[in-house]
């Protein structure tokens, strides 16, 4: 049956192709069209298809350069969080404090901060787009914030009697109303969570950058002071 054979399917197939590509590539899904009326064999034909279909399934170079950029900076993010969540464990759980401890948060702002910055320099020695820093500083503020969240939901259920007893709790639970403790801190959890993911995306997005822009001068000052250290 006319126009039903593979060449016509292959056809049908490459300009659905062109059609998903960027605008920046459907000049050349184009060219691969008109190559394939050329086409000596089916094998070619389907070479040329799959070409254009795996093009088009593929992120633009730049959004696949930015997506590893989050990538790498997820993965570090990642990384550093061990210590911070054993931190949490250890401060609530085997060395808990009624009352709110000052230089443990100021210790765990100065940690979070310094891993943003540390982002950003990466992202700049990594890549030199413009954005990379503010991507990568978005995905590591994410991530430390899921982690941070997913730690605390699991200590305040599994240590209950323990994280029961913290003053804020305390005051939080009589004032809520609520006649479960459990009940009161999952749903402080779930209340605070997206805040909480959504304040680490844009402190990454402003903190990454600036830590890009200071790493140039970090690494002179520390030149410097290894160069006085070893006179």
């Amino acid at each position: 049956m006319a126009g039903h054979g593979p060449a016509d399917m292959g056809r049908r197939l490459l300009a659905m192709a062109t059609a998903a590509m960027p605008p920046s590539r459907r000049d050349w899904g184009r060219a691969i069209s008109a190559e394939l009326a050329y086409a000596r064999s089916r094998r070619e034909q389907a070479r040329l298809v799959l070409g254009a279909v795996r093009v088009a399934l593929l992120p633009p170079p730049g959004v696949a350069d930015y997506a590893r950029d989050a990538a790498r900076s997820a993965a570090l993010a990642a990384t550093v969080y061990v210590p911070l969540g054993l931190g949490l464990y250890l401060g609530n759980v085997v060395f808990p404090s009624p009352e709110d401890r000052l230089v443990g948060d100021l210790a765990l702002d100065t940690y979070l901060l310094a891993v943003l910055l540390v982002a950003g320099a990466l992202a700049r020695r990594a890549s030199a787009r413009p954005a990379a820093p503010v991507i990568a500083g978005m995905a590591a503020g994410l991530v430390l914030a899921v982690l941070g969240m997913a730690t605390f939901a699991v200590i305040d259920n599994a240590f209950l009697s323990v994280v029961s007893h913290q003053q804020g709790m305390i005051d939080g639970f009589r004032e809520s109303g609520m006649t479960s403790m459990r009940a009161y801190i999952n749903g402080h959890l779930e209340a605070t969570a997206p805040g909480v993911a959504l304040f680490g995306t844009i402190a990454g997005a402003f903190l990454a950058p600036l830590g890009a822009a200071l790493a140039p001068e970090a690494t002179i000052a520390w030149s410097r002071l290894r160069h006085l250290l070893g006179h």
